[in-house]
């Protein structure tokens, strides 16, 4: 069965059907494990993170940070099965709330870390660029290839699976839901969601 088009406002992308969304969970299952993603505040959180040194070119973040290659820029992840036990029908208002407690638990996590052992930035892909950007990422375009179309299949998908209203999911905003790239500098961390200084 080939990939359902879902049309709005222009194309919004396609998404795998429904008959295979028990194959992706399983995929999304081994990858995580593979990956060793790992939530910040076991059992209760929606932000998970993959600890990875990054690997492209120099990156200068509009903090004036700059991530260079090999500099320690863990990757951030949701986690899907977290977010739809907090969702209602219409929106994600609890999830919202627990995901900023847990950016203020990575924070204060960060600060209490040696200096050599702290992330630069933090990094992430996601097709949901105005959730990003209220937790604070800057959020640049990625450049076309086929694995980047490939991923945003994926992350589609994984959207329209873990959703409680499915594939209907896709009628709502205007956007392409295609993914871009995020980026939360470690010192922009600290300022929107550290302890405060006393």
């Amino acid at each position: 069965m080939p990939p359902v088009r879902i049309p709005d406002d222009g194309d919004r992308g396609s998404v795998a059907p429904g008959i295979l969304f028990p194959i992706l969970g399983l995929v999304e299952k081994i990858d995580r494990w593979l990956r060793r993603i790992r939530p910040i505040r076991p059992g209760v959180s929606v932000v998970c993170l993959e600890m990875r040194r990054h690997r492209g070119g120099p990156v200068t973040l509009a903090d004036g940070t700059t991530v260079r290659p090999g500099d320690l820029a863990p990757v951030i992840h949701f986690d899907n099965r977290r977010l739809r036990e907090l969702a209602s029908e219409r929106w994600q208002t609890r999830a919202a709330a627990v995901a900023r407690d847990d950016l203020r638990a990575l924070a204060t996590q960060q600060a209490a870390l040696p200096a050599a052992r702290r992330a630069v930035a933090f990094t992430g892909a996601s097709v949901l660029a105005p959730l990003a950007r209220r937790m604070g990422f800057e959020l640049r375009p990625r450049r076309r290839s086929p694995w980047v179309q490939f991923e945003n299949w994926y992350l589609r998908s994984l959207l329209a699976r873990w959703s409680l209203l499915g594939s209907r999911r896709f009628e709502r905003g205007r956007r392409p839901l295609v993914s871009q790239r995020g980026w939360l500098s470690a010192s922009a961390l600290q300022r929107r969601w550290g302890p405060p200084v006393t």
